[in-house]
């Protein structure tokens, strides 16, 4: 089995492993699989140039704790991520949204016209300010939606290559992403309740401390507090009383289900729900 067949198998089972837990994810995740399942097909096809960074700049990001690379500093394959797109369009259009529909149908037709310039959506996820590039009916939560996932596989292997950087066995006593400097979107708990973090942009993964807050860097335990349902022991929300925020955790030692992170950012949005109902 390749390496693309193998990582769409683990997509597929844990999407119908939560699917068989919690069917009310069934339709979301029914989308979400088929845009993962050509993100993985795509980065198998996506070619891009090593980010090169001089070894004095490394050192002192390093010793600093800054992140390697700004966001507009990512290399994206265009034709691989404007493949993706279309396909992302074609995805879409059998949505049950009819908002994302509309988006879609407007998108590729904006993409057949070569009214759109596929480099602008993405460009616009990168941080720069191509707004008024986007057409005309499509939001901008929708136009970050479908370029964000677009470039993703770009994103993934950007962040891949950057990582033989780092020293993984070494905790990033940061609550940003050692990559790209982005906020964490999901925690995990593995082996001895090692802690690590998984950014919400380039997907990379990282060791941190087990007690400590991403967004104020709080250690006070006694500031530090979580919540669970029994009913699903795997899913904790791990919240700081200084700075009122939270992160989503998965405790890997507390399921045998296939854990997929991208998936369980979809599979985890009711417990955003629960943590602003708690924060209310």
């Amino acid at each position: 089995m390749s390496d693309v067949d193998a990582a769409q198998e683990r997509i597929r089972k844990a999407c119908r492993e939560v699917t068989a837990a919690r069917p009310a994810y069934t339709e979301i995740l029914k989308f979400y699989e088929a845009v993962f399942l050509a993100q993985e097909e795509a980065k198998a096809h996506t070619h891009i140039p090593r980010i090169d960074i001089p070894e004095d700049i490394l050192a002192m990001k390093l010793a600093e704790k800054f992140p390697l690379v700004a966001a507009a500093d990512f290399e994206i394959d265009l034709a691989a991520a404007t493949r993706l797109l279309e396909k992302l369009c074609e995805i879409a259009g059998a949505s049950a949204s009819v908002n994302m529909k509309e988006a879609a149908r407007i998108i590729s037709e904006s993409l057949g016209s070569e009214s759109l310039n596929p480099k602008d959506l993405f460009d616009l996820v990168l941080g720069k300010d191509t707004s008024d590039k986007i057409p005309a009916g499509v939001s901008a939560d929708m136009a970050l939606l479908f370029g964000y996932n677009s470039i993703r596989p770009s994103l993934m292997l950007c962040s891949e290559h950057l990582s033989a950087s780092l020293n993984a066995e070494e905790a990033w006593r940061t609550g940003y992403c050692p990559i790209c400097g982005s906020s964490p979107g999901l925690s995990m708990l593995k082996g001895e309740g090692e802690r690590s973090y998984v950014c919400s942009f380039c997907w990379h993964e990282w060791l941190t401390p087990r007690i400590y807050c991403p967004f104020c860097e709080n250690t006070d335990s006694s500031q530090l507090h979580y919540f669970f349902s029994d009913e699903e022991p795997e899913y904790r929300v791990d919240g700081c009383d200084r700075c009122s925020r939270y992160i989503k955790t998965v405790d890997l030692r507390k399921t045998s289900r296939t854990i997929v992170p991208v998936v369980e950012a979809i599979a985890t949005l009711h417990l955003d729900l629960k943590a602003g109902d708690s924060s209310a």
